[in-house]
C-alpha cells in the first residue's frame, strides 16, 4: 500500500477497548463525521478541507480505494481524517460510543436490485436502529443516490424507525465537490436524489464486539490426530455460525494454525486460531497475524476448538 495512506489508515481490530476513544485517535476532541464506502476519498478530502475543526472518518473495503484516497487526502494537506478497512455498517455500530457522531456520510451505495439480494443493501431497520444510536440529537444522516426507487425504500425505512425526521429523496442540483460516480452519473444525465434524516430520538443500540483476547486452556494431552481433526469444525445458531477450513501442524507437533471462517449477524471474517503447546499444556489463542474484531462467533470458534480437542484427549 502506498506510503501516502499510512499517516491516514488505522486498525480498530487491534484496539483493546471498545466503542472508541476517538479523542485520542485524532489527538484532540471534536465533531465527528462518518462516510461509509469513501471510494476515491472525493468527498473526504473535500470535506476535510472545508471543515478543519472537525474529524472525520471513512471506511471501505477495496484496497485501491485506499492507495488513491490516501494521495488525495495527502495532496489536500487535510490531517483530520482517518480511513479503516471495515464495513461500514458493522463500523459505525461497533466502533463509535452513542451519541458521539454529528453526521453520517454514504453516496452512491450499490442498490441491490434484485429482490433476492435486498439483504446486502445498506439502508435497513438495522441500520436505522445504529443511526438512532450513535447519532448526537440533531444528528444528520446524509444517503445520496442516482437510484429513484432506492432514495424513496431508504426513506421509508428511516421513517419507520420513529426515531428521525426525513426529508427526501429530493432532486440533488448542487454539484458539490463530485464523487467520481456522481461525476459519472451527471455526464449521463442521470438525476442525482437525495434523503436526509436528522435524529430527534436518540436510542441505545446493542453492540456484539468487545476489546478482550479470547483464549481458552486444553485440559489433557493433545495428539496430532486431535488437532487434524479439528478441520471440518463447524456451528451454527440464530444469528452466527463458524467453520474450521483447514489445519495446519509445525514440524514439531506442539503447535497448529487453524484457519477459521465466522459470521455475526451477516458481518464475515476470516482469522487463525493458534493451538500451542507451553510448560502447563496447551492453550488455544486467536494468532497475531490476523486480528478480527472479538465478536460472538469468534469467541465461539476458540472455545469450540478448545472443547474439540479436550475431546479428543479422553
Amino acid at each position: 500500500m502506498a506510503l501516502e495512506v499510512a499517516r491516514y489508515l488505522i486498525e480498530p481490530r487491534g484496539w483493546t477497548e471498545l466503542p472508541g476513544r476517538w479523542e485520542e485517535v485524532f489527538g484532540r476532541r471534536a465533531s465527528l463525521a462518518a462516510e461509509i464506502g469513501f471510494g476515491n476519498g472525493e468527498f473526504l478530502a473535500w470535506a476535510a478541507a472545508q471543515h478543519p475543526d472537525w474529524d472525520f472518518v471513512g471506511f471501505e473495503l477495496a484496497l485501491t480505494c485506499f492507495v488513491k484516497a490516501g494521495r488525495r487526502l495527502a495532496q489536500a494537506g487535510v490531517d483530520n481524517v482517518r480511513l479503516a478497512r471495515v464495513e461500514g455498517g458493522f463500523a459505525l455500530r461497533e466502533l463509535f460510543p452513542d451519541r458521539s457522531v454529528s453526521r453520517v456520510y454514504v453516496h452512491f451505495p450499490c442498490p441491490w436490485p434484485k429482490a433476492r439480494h435486498a439483504g446486502r443493501r445498506l439502508v435497513t431497520e438495522g441500520l436505522a436502529r445504529t443511526l438512532a444510536g450513535v447519532l448526537a440529537p440533531g444528528g444528520v444522516f446524509q444517503l445520496n443516490t442516482d437510484v429513484d426507487w432506492y432514495a424513496q425504500e431508504a426513506a421509508g425505512i428511516l421513517s419507520a424507525a420513529g426515531r428521525f425526521s426525513v426529508s427526501g429523496p429530493t432532486p440533488l442540483e448542487d454539484r458539490g465537490p463530485g464523487t467520481r460516480y456522481e461525476q459519472k452519473w451527471r455526464r449521463e444525465g442521470r438525476r442525482i436524489f437525495r434523503v436526509e434524516a436528522v435524529c430527534t430520538a436518540p436510542a441505545r443500540v446493542e453492540r456484539i464486539a468487545e476489546g478482550g483476547m479470547p483464549h481458552a486452556k486444553v485440559k489433557g494431552p493433545v495428539g496430532r490426530e486431535g488437532l487434524l481433526s479439528l478441520a471440518g469444525l463447524k456451528e451454527s445458531w440464530p444469528g452466527g455460525a463458524f467453520v474450521i477450513k483447514e489445519v495446519y501442524l509445525s514440524p514439531q507437533g506442539d503447535e497448529a494454525l487453524v484457519r477459521a471462517y465466522a459470521t455475526d449477524q451477516g458481518f464475515q471474517q476470516h482469522f487463525l486460531v493458534a493451538v500451542v503447546r507451553g510448560p502447563e499444556g496447551w492453550t488455544v489463542k486467536l494468532d497475531g497475524a490476523t486480528v478480527p474484531f472479538r465478536t460472538p462467533a469468534v469467541k465461539r470458534t476458540v472455545a469450540a476448538v478448545a472443547a474439540a480437542l479436550e475431546r479428543s484427549a479422553t
